[in-house]
């Protein structure tokens, strides 16, 4: 547990930027509907706009740095108890180059057919599944820097009659697998120890790069291997939004 001031002072941040993220959000849904074009979205209506943040963790990663990672409920769920049960469930759904294989898996889990259909699950999770990264840096200060994690920003049809996820982690998720099963639609190529790894090591290499706003890619190691990152800085509030991840 945080230090209730340190925890009043990232919510205060988080909830401004939250505000203008969310604004800067449904300005571009706008400009893809009027264009028709395939990343066409209705405007977004989350609950995140005023972020009660109930989880938070925070990471001492040297040089006297503080990493905070502050997952959305829709997105620890998702990690810490669907995707896992999805998995076991229904591991013949994954890796089938099919991301709406991923959603129904993920559908059959979550209790949300109690409420909305598998196309309103999919809606709520582009719109509230994230995870947002802080940094405080050596001088006790928060950084401006922000990286947003979405589970995916959208699913878009392919040359294949098939479908893909774009952007956000389950993008690098396919290059992924986790105690031999595969983490996405994809091949899962690359081992995962645990589902949080990625997460964190993306955050960490986008956070402390600091020659990352003069380029859309970064680069970190682990076990031997060598990650390629690559992001887009939203132009409006400067928010790092993640493409995707994967061993070189």
């Amino acid at each position: 547990m945080l230090p209730q001031d340190e925890y009043l002072e990232i919510k205060e941040f988080l909830r401004r930027r939250v505000v203008e993220i969310n604004r800067s959000e449904n300005i571009d849904r706008e400009k893809q509907r009027e264009k028709n074009t395939k990343y066409r979205l209705p405007n977004a209506d989350s609950f995140g706009w005023m972020p009660a943040i109930t989880i938070c963790f925070s990471f001492d990663i040297g040089n006297n740095q503080i990493m905070y990672m502050i997952p959305y409920l829709p997105f620890y769920n998702s990690l810490v108890y669907h995707l896992p049960q999805a998995l076991y469930n229904h591991p013949d759904l994954f890796g089938t180059k099919n991301a709406k294989n991923v959603i129904s898996a993920l559908y059959s889990v979550s209790g949300y057919d109690k409420i909305g259909s598998i196309n309103d699950y999919q809606h709520s999770l582009i719109d509230n599944a994230c995870c947002y990264f802080l940094l405080r840096d050596a001088s006790g200060g928060l950084g401006n820097k922000i990286f947003r994690l979405d589970l995916f920003r959208h699913i878009l049809p392919n040359d294949k009659n098939e479908y893909d996820f774009d952007g956000g982690l389950m993008h690098a998720y396919r290059h992924c697998s986790w105690n031999g099963m595969k983490l996405s639609s994809g091949k899962g190529e690359s081992a995962l120890n645990y589902l949080w790894d990625l997460p964190l090591f993306i955050g960490k290499a986008i956070l402390t790069d600091n020659e990352s706003e003069q380029k859309s890619s970064t680069t970190f190691e682990d076990d031997g291997r060598v990650w390629q990152i690559k992001y887009h800085i939203d132009p409006d509030t400067k928010v790092y939004y993640l493409k995707t991840a994967f061993a070189k």
